[in-house]
């Protein structure tokens, strides 16, 4: 019998502030940028792995209270300064069933503190790059 993994209670820490109570999705993107190396020897084209272009896509809840969302994102946005994101699926320790994916070099290109209509939640649907070395998974 297969176990299926349900997101219950994510732990995702962005530039050193637990935001878990403060965030309504998450997507660990991983991937590289396809390089074609095709030549005249195969019978079709051949592709080997490029750079990284690894990203986190985070919706936020707005609050706009000391040291919560804006309080922490705007600056990183405003001062185009890189920052450490870490997500585990699970808000315990980390292990091989709960495995860290953390990025050291991540940067906030784009950033819309307020974004809604009459009566919505505020939400901030980010995407964040990560610069570099890109996403490493950890299980220890």
């Amino acid at each position: 019998m297969t176990t299926k993994f349900i997101l219950k209670d994510c732990y995702i820490v962005v530039n050193g502030t637990n935001f878990s109570d403060h965030i309504s999705s998450v997507t660990v993107s991983m991937s590289k940028k396809g390089v074609d190396t095709t030549n005249f020897s195969g019978g079709g084209s051949e592709q080997q792995a490029g750079l990284k272009n690894d990203e986190f896509d985070i919706t936020f809840q707005q609050d706009f209270a000391a040291a919560s969302v804006d309080a922490v994102l705007y600056p990183l946005y405003n001062n185009e300064t890189e920052f450490q994101i870490e997500v585990r699926p699970k808000n315990a320790a980390v292990s091989t069933t709960n495995p860290s994916y953390i990025a050291q070099y991540c940067i906030l290109l784009d950033y819309t503190p307020v974004d809604g209509k009459p009566g919505d939640l505020s939400e901030s649907k980010l995407k964040i790059p990560c610069n570099r070395a890109g996403i490493a998974r950890a299980t220890t």
